[in-house]
């Protein structure tokens, strides 16, 4: 078997993979043919975990650097954890057990979950203790990760180890895209080389404040990797591990790429691109073409400089190599660059029924991250959101520091940067992790469909989170929502409204054969959206919704219930 096909195998099994490059013939930037000697590791990729099964958290020994001892916090003794793929209808399940010596949990981050298997630290699972997390994976395709999210130790756990790939896969989203060896996942992470082989973690007045920076990149846990791709096309999935680094992603021959995907799944059409930013917890997907690539040449995915404050080598905005592509062979994937993906319905700023502002603030001793002038209180509640309501949240940030601000139990959207609605492609689609530059407002459009309980909103540089800038919110029912009775209705059915015609409340009347996804909207006579009342899943029964219109004008508007294949569509006459 040549290395090709070894490589090739190991990647298909999953297994971890160091092997040091080989002489060879390679070509530069400019493809001037040269003879050199390569250097680097190959790129390893994680065991897929099996569903299922049981995930151990444990003090660890790996090998990061070849030959070289690094203690880590790793999950079945795999460094980096073992990644889940999946596909969306499923249940999964994992057995959770943590041998490490303080209580812990893990985070699905981006992913849609019960409250109860969110992760939160008030859910911790303490040393020698296990938790089943099990739940249904219904949120859209696309590239999600797990962490460690324990009380004021998500840091320190995650700089050692404690993160892996969640990724959906959505059958129906076909669109011939790069699958198999070449749909790749990459995760980014910087380290110190002055610890190295350590994941030595000191965080000290300067970490605190800027968060724990390193001066080189491992890539899925790999030092100076490279990765044999095909003059073909290729799906990168990115996702920014780090703790605090934040990466202006480039190839470094400035070639232009297709960003798919965000946070929350495929775009509604791919963008062509040069550059993106990456902040920690985000994730961009992205196509990428070698076929006019000559074999043997190579080029480099970098973060590019760019100026922030902070202090050398440990900073902001440094120049940094991630990761060495290197043409070895024809190829093809069978991928293309799709015209279209599924449209994505973007909420309408009119139907915004409340709007609350996050002031981020930094003071000059611990704890000096704070949200509202106030830092995270366990059994806290800091506000209370009504399910379905569609709320825009106004982020500030008085600070001059990036925050990438992320929210538990939901997908959002960004609206505006510095009341600027002209975003980049990276900022549009569904987000759960956006970005802010030091002194930058952005306004965001949230609406939290799927469940109610307890969830947190914080920064993602994980330093700011454990010096206390996280605040707790509940989902709580929605606002004119009830269950009539306790019997179980035969059919869909929805009620004309009463009284009709109305000023300026109406009751309208459902019924639900059974659990599933519903939706009940309101539209004006131009088609337009100007209400939901109910959009999620829900328990079979009779309900009645309350609709107040005191803030429309009279004239026509239609209920649109939908409940799996079937909808029905009442009109109603708002009468002032």
């Amino acid at each position: 078997m040549n290395r090709r096909d070894m490589l090739l195998k190991a990647i298909q099994a999953g297994v971890l993979l160091s092997l040091p490059k080989p002489m060879q013939f390679f070509a530069n930037e400019k493809k001037d043919a040269v003879l050199t000697e390569m250097v680097g590791n190959a790129l390893r990729f994680p065991p897929v975990f099996t569903n299922g099964g049981t995930m151990t958290l444990a003090n660890s020994t790996v090998q990061v650097w070849p030959s070289q001892n690094t203690s880590a916090i790793a999950i079945n003794g795999s460094y980096p954890a073992p990644s889940v793929v999946i596909e969306k209808g499923q249940q999964f399940t994992a057995n959770f057990i943590n041998n490490i010596n303080e209580p812990t949990t893990i985070h699905w981050h981006g992913v849609s979950v019960p409250e109860i298997m969110d992760g939160h630290p008030k859910d911790a699972v303490v040393p020698g203790g296990s938790k089943t997390y099990t739940f249904p994976v219904i949120s859209r395709g696309g590239t999600y990760f797990y962490h460690s999210h324990g009380d004021m130790v998500t840091a320190k756990e995650v700089y050692k180890g404690f993160a892996g790939f969640f990724i959906i896969k959505d059958p129906a989203e076909n669109f011939n895209l790069p699958a198999g060896e070449y749909d790749v996942p990459l995760c980014i992470q910087d380290r110190r080389t002055a610890d190295i082989p350590e994941f030595t973690y000191s965080p000290g007045t300067n970490e605190m404040t800027y968060g724990y920076l390193g001066n080189t990149v491992l890539v899925n846990g790999t030092p100076d990797a490279y990765f044999e791709v095909k003059k073909t096309l290729y799906r990168f999935r990115l996702l920014n591990g780090s703790n605090a680094r934040v990466y202006k992603i480039a190839f470094s021959d400035s070639r232009a790429f297709h960003i798919i995907g965000t946070d929350g799944g495929l775009k509604d059409a791919p963008v062509s691109a040069t550059t993106f930013t990456l902040s920690p917890g985000e994730r961009v997907e992205i196509l990428a073409d070698f076929s006019g690539d000559t074999i043997g040449s190579n080029v480099r995915l970098v973060s590019t400089a760019f100026t922030h404050s902070g202090t050398l080598p440990y900073k902001q905005g440094i120049a940094l190599d991630i990761i060495r592509f290197d043409v070895t062979a024809t190829g093809s994937s069978g991928g293309v660059v799709p015209a279209a993906f599924n449209p994505i319905t973007y909420y309408d700023i009119g139907a915004i029924t409340n709007t609350r502002t996050f002031t981020l603030t930094m003071g000059a001793s611990h704890p000096m991250h704070k949200i509202n002038g106030l830092t995270f209180d366990m059994n806290r509640i800091d506000w209370e959101v009504p399910q379905y309501a569609l709320e825009e949240w106004k982020i500030i940030n008085n600070t001059a520091d990036f925050h990438p601000m992320h929210s538990h139990g939901l997908q959002w959207q960004l609206y505006s940067r510095n009341n600027n609605t002209n975003l980049p492609p990276s900022d549009k689609g569904w987000k759960d992790t956006i970005i802010l530059a030091p002194t930058e407002t952005v306004r965001v459009l949230v609406r939290f469909t799927d469940y109610k309980g307890i969830y947190l909103f914080h920064c993602h540089n994980l330093e700011h989170e454990d010096d206390g800038m996280m605040l707790n919110f509940k989902v709580i029912d929605p606002i004119g929502i009830q269950q009539i009775g306790t019997s179980v209705p035969s059919e869909f059915k929805l009620h004309q409204n009463y009284p009709n015609p109305f000023n300026p409340s109406t009751k309208i009347k459902f019924d639900i054969p059974k659990a599933g996804n519903a939706e009940l909207k309101i539209f004006d006579i131009s088609g337009r959206e100007v209400a939901v009342l109910l959009s999620g899943t829900m328990q079979p029964g009779t309900y009645e919704a309350d609709w107040n219109a005191s803030k429309l004008s009279s004239g026509t508007y239609f209920a649109r219930f939908a409940a799996g294949n079937s909808v029905k569509t009442i009109k109603l006459i708002l009468a002032k």
